[in-house]
């Protein structure tokens, strides 16, 4: 499991990262947002810090295997 800190920092990057995740499957399914801007869509969802949000998880399993 993660710990408190690592538990905190994931979920305040994985809330705001679901948020807009979200918001653009509307935009893309009702086609208000063309998929053309997917490329951008994953570069901005990769600005919110997924890679750090999976390295915590990564770590945390470790630590469970570990044990």
């Amino acid at each position: 499991t993660l710990t408190a800190e690592e538990g905190a920092e994931s979920a305040t990057i994985m809330s705001d990262a679901n948020t807009y995740r979200d918001e653009m499957i509307v935009k893309f399914i009702t086609g208000t947002e063309p998929l053309d801007n997917f490329d951008q869509y994953l570069e901005t969802v990769n600005g919110f810090g997924i890679q750090r949000a999976c390295e915590l998880r990564e770590i945390a399993l470790e630590r469970y295997n570990n044990r």
